[in-house]
């Protein structure tokens, strides 16, 4: 079941046109991935639907409620976003930026109670982060500011995940640790998920769905259920990144390289 939709939508920065009539149909459950090169516009896409761009031209959707209209509250029960480069305030403890997760659902005066708090300490056990609850925000490393923010998105009741190069600043073993836990939240929440990446080969290991993205457009969808996929995945990359590519297969996923 298709939960966000988006049709002929166009977004520019001044007198730039970046993105031109884009369709897209995001289904419910799925691990989709968003792939271009650098500077194709994937950060510019999940900005867009979040509202966080100023010119944007086209529909965008949620179960038929149009994104566009609403207020930032009521987009934020819905969507949870987490960009590339997360800037926050030094102040602020670990705990504080969890629970900052559940405002939206709360009324003005309304305070988190302690079932909110004891489900602040349930995740951050869940992700392994239990050690950092104290800790300021600004005195954590990259991966680990990551993983937090992961921990605020789970306290939320959102519908739609959307994640700009989430593996930025994790290790090589946390990130599939990541990508595990996150294939199975996705499944488990049945949440719907666009999730940009620059690496072929995470895509090709994780992804349900792989969108692709060039010369402003979407330019196909890619089932990875379908026999065929790879090989349709990197005809499109041979192109985009003017290179001859090769396709071997492992015992745990197909890869791409050079």
């Amino acid at each position: 079941m298709c939960n966000l939709k988006i049709k002929g939508l166009s977004t520019s920065y001044g007198d730039k046109e970046i993105l031109e009539d884009v369709n897209l149909e995001l289904e419910k459950g799925k691990f989709t991935v968003l792939l271009g090169l650098n500077g194709a516009g994937k950060t510019t896409l999940l900005k867009s639907i979040v509202g966080l761009m100023k010119k944007v031209d086209g529909e965008i959707y949620i179960e038929d409620k149009d994104l566009k209209n609403m207020n930032y509250k009521d987009k934020s029960k819905l969507i949870s976003y987490i960009p590339q480069n997360i800037h926050t305030s030094q102040d602020y403890l670990v705990e504080d930026i969890v629970i900052m997760g559940i405002t939206p659902h709360l009324d003005i005066f309304e305070m988190p109670s302690k079932e909110h708090y004891k489900r602040v300490d349930e995740i951050l056990k869940e992700l392994n982060i239990y050690h950092l609850k104290g800790k300021n925000i600004g005195n954590l490393s990259g991966g680990e500011r990551r993983l937090v923010y992961l921990a605020r998105i789970l306290i939320q009741r959102y519908k739609v995940l959307l994640l700009d190069e989430p593996n930025t600043f994790l290790d090589y073993v946390k990130q599939y640790d990541f990508f595990n836990f996150l294939k199975s939240l996705i499944k488990e929440k049945n949440l719907t998920t666009l999730i940009t990446l620059h690496d072929i080969n995470l895509a090709l290991r994780y992804a349900d769905k792989i969108v692709i993205l060039n010369h402003k457009k979407v330019i196909d969808t890619l089932d990875c259920s379908k026999e065929g996929y790879e090989k349709i995945l990197v005809n499109h990359m041979e192109k985009i990144y003017e290179k001859d590519l090769k396709l071997i297969y492992t015992e745990v996923s197909p890869m791409i390289i050079l």
